[in-house]
């Protein structure tokens, strides 16, 4: 397994390392340079710097774990390989962001843009299309497979670098998958897509019209912009909007009032 991955790492690495060059000459910048990268201490070693194979061997302990807690044979197995699945892919995430972090550092790119690779979750979705210095770091969670690339390729309209373009190329039934129904629904009435995202980070519950519902702590501080507009209030998650509106003027009136639309 290690020396199969090993292989998957350095062709994803020679991809990577070649794919820059590329996108800087078909954007009509400078893609010359003098220096040559060394992927070579990429193969090998996780995201995070460990051996692959210490995180590839997660796997085992995950089914043994598994049997210890009473699994069967066929669930523990199950269990390790899609701990398998996640890591590899994972790991190979970052073996191409790191190949062309390499590749952008020798050549004069100021910084980069945040595209998906869809299908994204939606923690990626309100990232896209955000430009960062390319000394900063990728923030990225288990499973993430955005790329980064040179600043002048992100182009208006294109849904990789457009969360409402990504969210519009998605199906009724995909968007609320991947935003849940009512945020679906909120975003398609004109909510701001960030709103929608940032607001599951601080969702809790409280009483509304006498009935445990659902609200967030996220935008109620004073510098948050329903903070900044009202004090003393729980926030509204759009699920509980769209439980208690009595009307679809309602319904926008209350995501007015929640700091959902400007």
């Amino acid at each position: 397994m290690t020396a199969i991955s090993n292989r998957a790492q350095t062709n994803v690495a020679r991809g990577a390392a070649a794919f820059i060059p590329a996108v800087l000459e078909e954007t009509g910048q400078s893609a010359a340079t003098s220096e040559r990268i060394d992927t070579r201490p990429l193969i090998g070693a996780a995201g995070d710097g460990r051996p692959l194979e210490s995180l590839l061997y997660g796997s085992v302990t995950t089914a043994k774990t598994a049997i210890a807690d009473g699994s069967t044979v066929a669930q523990a197995l199950t269990a390790g390989g899609q701990f398998l699945t996640l890591s590899l892919g994972t790991a190979l995430s970052d073996t191409g962001r790191h190949a062309e972090s390499l590749a952008m550092g020798v050549r004069p790119v100021s910084g980069y843009v945040r595209m998906l690779t869809p299908p994204s979750c939606s923690r990626c979705v309100i990232l896209a299309g955000q430009w960062y210095r390319k000394s900063q770091g990728f923030a990225r969670h288990p499973g993430c497979d955005c790329r980064h690339i040179p600043a002048s390729e992100s182009v208006a309209g294109d849904m990789t670098v457009s969360p409402l373009d990504y969210f519009d190329s998605l199906s009724p039934d995909e968007q609320a998958r991947t935003f849940t129904a009512a945020g679906a629904e909120a975003i398609r009435n004109g909510v701001d897509i960030h709103q929608v995202v940032n607001a599951r980070r601080g969702i809790t519950t409280a009483q509304v019209g006498g009935r445990k519902s659902l609200v967030t702590t996220s935008g109620t501080s004073k510098r948050g912009l329903y903070g900044s507009r009202v004090r003393g209030k729980a926030r509204l998650m759009p699920e509980t909007i769209a439980r208690i509106a009595t009307s679809k003027e309602d319904y926008l009136r209350l995501l007015r009032a929640n700091a959902y639309i400007f």
